[in-house]
């Protein structure tokens, strides 16, 4: 009866499940690895893609992450939760890769729209979809990104957390992200009621 209880308890969800999983990672249990592996990397690979608009970039960069995650692991004192860890590590190194990119293409030309055609989301109305997402790269990337985390699910402490920001400053920001994006929908011929019910206001 008690190995089947454990064996609950890692797996439960909140904070009880996270420490378990933490305190397994951090004894280097493999299936700890696997684990945590199977259970976050398809939210952060949606988002790195979101960010990237290169999917092979970001499962180069969602495998770095691991990485750089687990060989940290034993530093990270579970003051947010694993996802929200995770998040932070990986929108660094998806903007490090993006500004190291650009130093090496600044002087080649603007990439083209066309170029969309090789990001398939993850996400239901992938035509609403990429035409959102064209629009989300005219917008700051601050703004974008905060979109973004928010459309997967992150709450308003999350992001806060995520992107080392007050909350009151994320409140904001998301706010103004969303009237500034309807606003570029309709710029763009698009309706602004057509926008992902992910991306509206629930803070």
């Amino acid at each position: 009866m008690s190995e089947q209880r454990d064996e609950r308890i890692l797996f439960l969800p909140g904070e009880i499940g996270e420490r378990a999983l933490r305190a397994r990672l951090v004894a280097g249990d493999e299936a700890a690895y696997r684990d945590c592996y199977e259970q976050y990397a398809p939210k952060l690979l949606r988002l790195l893609t979101g960010i990237l608009r290169n999917k092979a970039r970001a499962e180069e960069v969602l495998q770095e992450t691991f990485i750089a995650a687990f060989r940290s692991i034993a530093r990270f004192r579970g003051e947010v939760g694993i996802a929200t860890w995770l998040a932070r590590i990986a929108t660094n190194r998806a903007y490090n890769a993006i500004r190291d990119e650009a130093r090496l293409k600044r002087t080649a030309p603007p990439p083209e729209a066309h170029a969309l055609a090789r990001f398939e989301p993850h996400l239901e109305g992938r035509d609403l979809v990429r035409k959102v997402l064209l629009v989300l790269d005219q917008m700051d990337p601050t703004k974008k990104l905060a979109l973004l985390l928010q459309a997967e699910g992150y709450t308003v402490t999350e992001i806060a957390e995520i992107t080392d920001e007050p909350r009151g400053t994320i409140l904001a920001r998301l706010s103004r992200s969303r009237a500034e994006l309807s606003l570029r929908m309709v710029e763009a011929g698009l309706r602004a009621e057509d926008l992902p019910s992910s991306m509206e206001d629930r803070s």
